[in-house]
């Protein structure tokens, strides 16, 4: 092999994905040639791909600020906060009006909210037992 091509390799690209390059670049001179545009976009795809596998997606719920009186919940799904409040005759969730849903669920699958919710009990706050 000649010294320098040993660095390179060919790779097969459809017809009309070469012409559409080809076009992209003559219009977009910051690329030098077909090579120098197809090098760039795989590098730039390759880091995308790798970012993606080492983010862990968030929760869709997690709680925060809370308080003997109440929690906060992000639903990352509603893109909305979840108000959860406790009162002595029970407790409330004020996002979706309701004193049962999928986001008092939550709270109460969150060891230090049952906690909570626990101590409020022992004072005779008629909270549910989920």
């Amino acid at each position: 092999m000649p010294k320098g091509t040993q660095d390179f390799r060919g790779v097969s690209l459809k017809r009309e994905l070469v012409e559409e390059v080809e076009n992209f670049v003559h219009n977009y001179p910051q690329y030098k040639s077909i090579a120098d545009f197809v090098h760039e976009a795989v590098r730039i795809r390759m880091e995308e791909v790798r970012r993606s596998y080492a983010e862990k997606p968030l929760p869709r719920f997690e709680h925060f600020n809370k308080g003997p009186n109440g929690v906060k919940i992000t639903d990352r799904l509603q893109q909305r906060i979840a108000d959860i409040e406790f009162k002595p005759k029970g407790i409330f969730c004020e996002l979706c009006q309701k004193n049962r849903c999928e986001h008092i669920n939550f709270a109460y699958s969150v060891p230090e909210i049952r906690s909570i919710i626990a101590e409020k009990q022992k004072e005779g706050w008629k909270l549910p037992n989920f």
